[in-house]
C-alpha cells in the first residue's frame, strides 16, 4: 500500500472545531450529561458521555448551529445514523424537541 501524506486540517476549521468542542461540552453540561431524547443516561460505549447528533449535517454554518445539535446516547446516535436498527424518531421531531430545549436554556435564534 502506497503511504500518501494526510491532508492538513485549514485553520478556519481548527478554529471551527475548537468552537465545537465547547459548544458540545456547554451542550452535555446543560443537559446533565443524559439524553435530550429519552433521558437516559450514557454507558461505556460512549465513555460514559452523551453524543452530539448534528440533526442537518456537520457542513458551513449547521456545523455550530445549537438548534441543529442534540445529545443522544451511543445506542439513539446509531440509530439516528442508520448505523442500527431501531426506531428513528425522525429529523422534523428531532428539531422540534431541540428547538424547545434551546430556548430554554437561553440560546437565540438567528433565523
Amino acid at each position: 500500500m502506497k503511504k500518501t501524506r494526510l491532508r492538513q486540517v485549514s485553520p478556519k476549521r481548527v478554529v471551527q472545531l475548537r468552537k465545537l468542542k465547547q459548544l458540545t461540552e456547554r451542550l452535555c453540561y446543560l443537559c446533565g450529561n443524559r439524553s435530550e431524547l429519552g433521558g437516559l443516561h450514557p454507558d461505556w460505549k460512549s465513555n460514559y458521555k452523551v453524543d452530539p447528533h448534528h440533526i442537518n449535517g456537520r457542513d458551513g454554518k449547521r456545523l455550530l448551529d445549537p438548534f441543529g445539535i442534540i445529545m443522544l446516547t451511543r445506542d439513539e446516535h446509531m440509530v439516528e445514523d442508520g448505523q442500527m436498527k431501531g426506531k428513528k424518531v425522525g429529523k422534523e421531531k428531532l428539531l422540534e424537541i431541540v428547538k424547545e430545549k434551546r430556548l430554554r436554556q437561553g440560546f437565540v435564534q438567528d433565523y
